[in-house]
């Protein structure tokens, strides 16, 4: 495809990658925040720079003919590389809806695909500077984020929550280099915000905003689950921590001192700021009353099953309530 094809739409838009030598300038380059402009290709979109600042990715998931973004059937979004150290477009290419770019530093770059319609789906692709597609996985569910490290060797990348199939929740893995696939797991440590790469070993660190940055092998494992589980349970979340002071009291291998370390936790998720969400203050007190439930001091725990019914009426334990007074009376 000619570049006049593909900045005038001569030809039926199609997934493409073409390698450019276009020279551009870079008065033709424009950034603004988030956003870049390239005039001469009649270009609008976002972008996000290698670590070394000589790669450029930039995408629009907008149909430049109807100039629709977002949600739709058809229209064809667009991708450019740019290269700031030669003013040169590298590549461009086409895909449904291109999102969530990321570049590494020799240029291969990862570009999600949303797709048309309302099917839960997506693409995940990695393409070298040169345009060759390195990486090309379909899901059956949407994208969440990914990413590529900065020499690009690794990639990976997340899918959300799906209702059917396997696809869903899905932390999956690339070795860029050897076009393969390392592993695709249902990840402990659930959505990550950002992703950090350890090459030499190689490891996948998941980071955790207010949490903390957290490992995966090559396998796919989680190298210290009990430190991620020390985090959760003592960040300043007061969600996460109420999650897993939950996840404790249902482990197979509870005992009266993790019931207390769930006590503890939701009591202190109070103070955090549970106490003045009233969902989360309903959980709270449920919390509180299956630990002292645990720990055997049924007036306690009564006390805080009643609360949380008084704030949610259809939390799950009346019966656990009820069956409480009776044991006291007798």
């Amino acid at each position: 495809m000619g570049l006049f094809d593909f900045l005038f739409g001569a030809k039926k838009a199609t997934e493409s990658t073409q390698p450019s030598s276009r020279v551009t300038s870079k008065k033709d380059v424009t950034f603004l925040d988030n956003f870049v402009e390239i005039p001469s290709l009649g270009f609008f979109g976002q972008f996000r720079r290698s670590r070394s600042g000589e790669w450029i990715i930039c995408w629009s998931d907008s149909d430049e003919q109807n100039h629709r973004g977002g949600h739709r059937d058809s229209g064809h979004g667009r991708y450019v590389l740019y290269n700031a150290n030669k003013n040169t477009v590298a590549v461009q290419g086409r895909v449904e809806r291109p999102n969530s770019g990321s570049v590494a530093d020799n240029g291969n770059f990862s570009i999600e695909d949303w797709h048309f319609g309302s099917e839960l789906s997506g693409t995940f692709h990695v393409f070298s500077s040169d345009g060759r597609n390195l990486i090309k996985k379909k899901f059956q569910a949407n994208l969440y984020n990914s990413a590529i490290s900065d020499s690009g060797r690794f990639a990976v990348c997340q899918t959300a929550n799906a209702p059917t199939g396997e696809d869903g929740n899905r932390f999956t893995a690339f070795d860029v280099e050897g076009n393969a696939e390392l592993f695709s797991v249902y990840p402990p440590t659930g959505w990550a915000d950002t992703y950090t790469f350890v090459e030499n070993v190689p490891q996948f660190g998941v980071a955790i905003n207010r949490i903390g940055t957290f490992y995966y092998d090559v396998q796919g494992n989680l190298i210290d689950p009990e430190k991620f589980e020390i985090a959760r349970l003592h960040c300043d979340r007061y969600d996460v921590v109420l999650l897993t002071a939950e996840d404790i009291l249902k482990s197979a291998n509870l005992n009266d001192e993790l019931a207390n370390q769930a006590l503890e936790a939701a009591t202190r998720a109070l103070s955090l700021g549970a106490e003045k969400d009233q969902g989360w203050k309903a959980i709270a007190l449920k919390i509180q009353g299956l630990a002292h439930e645990r720990l055997r001091n049924d007036e306690a725990a009564i006390a805080a099953f009643d609360a949380a019914l008084l704030i949610n009426p259809k939390i799950g334990v009346k019966r656990k309530a009820d069956s409480l007074r009776k044991k006291l009376a007798r």
